[in-house]
């Protein structure tokens, strides 16, 4: 009977658990450091017989670790499946805290603590996200083909990887990077570089770890590499017969460029001359690169100025709970709302930002833009807080919200892609942003980023006005 009974409080526990009915307590641990997970109760209500036990929960799956009868372990032979540690002793002060000692990444979930009170069973709800810091980065050199490695190990969540020169060039353009999963969990980063120097240069890789803010960093020289006589005349007398080829693919190129630099043109003269109120409104999550969606467009209609850190994104909490605006031109403003950054999608002014929108819609049409980062995997559970979103956003301006994909030389953008367009997105958008440690121009970048600011224009101008048409470059 007393197995029955505590089976049937343990499926009540768990289902309220799921169901969001206890306060979940957030915890970050580094991989190898030890953590307490912290269970408090009133002990004066606790009846000495009754049961205390652990659970860990990954992906609805909930294994018992810990459970105690009377103060006397009821697991001591279950070594095998069992994690952590309590402490008995501290029972009866009201304390079955759970101590961890050297933090692995299979340590990583929901823990439910349940204590039964006099009156009913009593759950405190933890959740426990293990990061990993990476190795130091290794760099090395292929002679035949120009081309450089950068590879580091064993760090959690995946990496973005830079290259940079001392000269001030940046060169990640030129980088292919990629990610595996170990059998322990962790990511391991490689990062190839191929380019040729005409010049000695010092090339530096650096690997970031961005929820540790940390970053590792590695240089090497290089001097280029000399050729002998007999190389220069095989080389040359290969070169001549392909010339012609080049010189018309040069010339292509030379169209191409100036046909795309008509094309810019044309939209940042579109964009100066936008007369109606448009305030263009990102939404996001801290770490997703809204205020690098927003210093990324003013660098690109500003063709002339250097980049500037305009919406802040070096910043740290609380950035993220004051919504910022910055302008664009005498008429296009942009301004942003940040969303949680963990399970609770919208932050506790969700009705405040809807009741201003809704104010603001009278006057004038907002477009409205979700920025999702390309690391962050989509889950079910984000997936169904990303769906009423957007039909808050629908209830507002009567249209989904554009998708801005950021990091997309990450991961694959156009995997997410689908989702978003299935979801009522007119337009998804994928950007690689400029950054403080990125901050080359690239055309293309900029026509991107100007095809966006002209989509979000479309938008707000009322379907009844006149649209001026844009010269594509083909």
């Amino acid at each position: 009977m007393q197995l029955f009974v505590v089976g049937l409080i343990l499926l009540v526990v768990k289902r309220t658990a799921l169901s969001g009915g206890s306060l979940v307590k957030k915890i970050t641990a580094v991989r190898g450091s030890d953590v307490w997970i912290e269970c408090m109760f009133d002990a004066a209500r606790m009846r000495q017989d009754e049961p205390v036990w652990w659970l860990h929960c990954e992906n609805s799956n909930c294994i018992e670790i810990q459970h105690f009868i009377g103060g006397v372990d009821q697991l001591q032979h279950r070594t095998a499946s069992r994690r952590g540690r309590v402490y008995p002793d501290k029972l009866r002060e009201g304390n079955a805290s759970l101590f961890i000692e050297n933090v692995q990444m299979s340590d990583d979930g929901h823990y439910e603590c349940t204590v039964v009170l006099r009156e009913r069973p009593d759950t405190k709800i933890s959740v426990l996200t293990v990061l990993a810091s990476y190795g130091p980065p290794q760099l090395t050199e292929a002679l035949d083909t120009r081309s450089f490695t950068c590879s580091s190990r064993n760090g959690f969540p995946p990496a973005l990887v830079t290259w940079t020169g001392g000269s001030g060039m940046t060169y990640t353009p030129d980088s292919v990077t990629q990610h595996t999963l170990n059998p322990e969990g962790l990511y391991d980063v490689v990062s190839k570089l191929t380019r040729s120097f005409t010049e000695e240069e010092t090339i530096c890789c650096a690997v970031w770890n961005q929820p540790l803010q940390e970053h590792k960093t590695n240089c090497m020289r290089v001097t280029p590499g000399q050729e002998t006589d007999d190389q220069h005349i095989t080389m040359t007398s290969t070169l001549i017969p392909v010339a012609l080829f080049i010189l018309a693919f040069v010339g292509f190129m030379i169209y191409r460029y100036l046909k795309g630099q008509q094309n810019r043109a044309r939209m940042r003269k579109r964009i100066f001359s936008c007369s109606n109120h448009t305030v263009i409104v990102l939404i996001g999550r801290p770490h997703h690169a809204v205020r690098s969606v927003i210093n990324s467009c003013v660098f690109a209609y500003k063709a002339e100025e250097p980049f500037k850190n305009l919406a802040g994104a070096d910043k740290e909490p609380p950035y993220y709970a004051q919504p910022e605006e910055v302008p664009l031109t005498e008429h296009i403003t942009f301004t942003r709302a940040l969303l949680e950054k963990e399970d609770r999608f919208w932050t506790d002014e969700r009705e405040a930002y809807l009741d201003k929108w809704r104010k603001e819609a009278q006057s004038h049409r907002r477009p409205f833009v979700f920025v999702h980062s390309c690391i962050n995997k989509l889950t079910a559970t984000t997936k169904d807080e990303i769906q009423k979103l957007f039909e808050d956003v629908k209830s507002v301006t009567g249209s989904y919200p554009f998708t801005a994909l950021t990091m997309k030389n990450f991961e694959k953008a156009d995997d997410l892609e689908p989702f978003f367009k299935d979801l009522g997105s007119k337009r998804v958008f994928s950007f690689h942003n400029y950054t403080i440690h990125d901050p080359k121009r690239n055309a293309q970048r900029d026509e991107e980023f100007l095809d966006f600011m002209n989509a979000c224009i479309d938008e707000a101008v009322d379907t009844k006005s006149e649209t001026v048409p844009l010269i594509e470059d083909n």
